[in-house]
């Protein structure tokens, strides 16, 4: 079986989780035998051409073109996909994920006359909660004509099946659930609070994530204007348009004296972060899946998230984490609260969360994966779709 992923972020290129995700799904592909090609995003500071974890990598440069705007910039990047069509080599079967990568595989998909899947991420409705511009609409329609051209979808959580089937019009049987996995590096040996001390001195509130609006980090500012204790620190990592917003509102609360901005960090300096957080908080307005709190748990920090999305099914509250209603400055800050001053249920979250993530494997993710894989080929090959030889 060859799979060609369409992906417009592959590392080293990274802006959120899609992108690890994709990286962790084709290297393990590739290693059970599984011939993978990735096609993807260069900004011109990585080769054109590579193969690495016995993966092939083909990537194209939108920026060799002009672009007004960032529609427009995707737009680019696939067309400069589907002129590489010829670079790939041949495949049994297309892997898209997300819009970003929808031109690109619906056109490879009829060009080809091989049958294409997609794994839908996130949706714009659901990230935005209406359409308000043409933008937004434009992206929603490519969600749904992605939807529409896909022989099989695959989502990540019960929510989001709920709103691909609720928002782009698709019905259930067309779509499988499979769970994210954990990378087994974010696995730490530290487990209880007596193995590894925390700085009682200094009680560090650790968020990871994208600064936009819908990871709700102006949630966790406004929590720790609540909480009056000068012990309680809060680590921001994580990038985006809000950062300037954030700052000035640390600012205008009077917490900017407790609240540091890291910005893009390192996986070793991500790793030493954890390693020194009392806790960590994931306040998101809007998740799909919610893979950071997979890589907080693994590393042994316990974990407060809002009941939103993917991450009401990671966590259950008091068993291998805390919720806290979503959006709610109060009540973020009085999970907080509860958590740094109850060091039994801390130990005790800390270890059902290392117990849970047996729930969430790459492997698994990647067996079911091929499962998905299969079926449509099975179809494919019965079916009238498939060119005459």
């Amino acid at each position: 079986m060859r799979v060609l992923m369409v992906s417009w972020e592959y590392p080293p290129h990274l802006v959120g989780g899609l992108g690890r995700h994709v990286h962790s799904l084709s290297k393990i592909l590739a290693s059970k035998g599984i011939g993978v090609t990735v096609l993807t995003f260069s900004d011109g500071t990585s080769p054109l051409h590579e193969r690495s974890e016995n993966v092939d990598i083909v990537r194209v440069n939108p920026y060799s073109l002009r672009h007004p705007d960032f529609v427009s910039w995707i737009q680019t990047l696939n067309y400069l996909m589907v002129q590489s069509e010829k670079e790939v080599g041949d495949y049994d079967i297309i892997h898209v994920h997300d819009w970003l990568g929808a031109y690109a595989g619906i056109v490879l998909k009829h060009m080809s006359r091989k049958p294409m899947v997609a794994t839908m991420h996130s949706t714009e409705m659901g990230r935005r909660g209406t359409l308000s511009n043409d933008n937004e609409r434009h992206i929603h329609q490519t969600e749904w004509w992605l939807a529409f051209e896909a022989w099989h979808i695959i989502c990540c959580s019960k929510y989001m099946h709920w709103e691909i089937s609720t928002n782009l019009g698709c019905p259930k049987d067309k779509i499988t659930i499979i769970h994210n996995g954990l990378d087994k590096s974010y696995i730490s040996p530290f487990v209880f609070e007596k193995e590894y001390p925390k700085n009682e001195k200094e009680k560090v509130v650790l968020f990871v994530g994208r600064l936009v609006y819908e990871k709700g980090p102006q949630v966790l500012i406004k929590a720790a204007q609540l909480l009056k204790s000068d012990r309680v620190k809060f680590a921001i990592v994580g990038d985006g348009a809000m950062k300037p917003y954030l700052e000035e509102l640390s600012r205008r609360l009077g917490v900017d004296g407790k609240v540091r901005f890291y910005g893009h960090v390192s996986d070793e300096e991500l790793s030493r972060l954890y390693q020194q957080a009392y806790l960590s908080v994931f306040p998101s307005l809007y998740e799909p899946f919610g893979i950071v709190a997979l890589e907080a748990m693994g590393t042994g920090v316990p974990v407060i998230a809002s009941n939103t999305g993917g991450l009401d099914e990671i966590v259950q509250d008091g068993i291998n984490g805390l919720k806290f209603q979503n959006g709610s400055a109060e009540s973020l800050a009085q999970a907080i609260d509860k958590l740094i001053n109850d060091v039994d249920l801390r130990n005790r979250i800390v270890k059902n969360a290392r117990s849970s993530l047996k729930r969430f494997s790459w492997e698994k993710a990647v067996n079911a994966t091929v499962e998905v894989y299969s079926k449509v080929l099975e179809e494919y090959n019965a079916g009238r779709w498939k060119p005459a030889v």
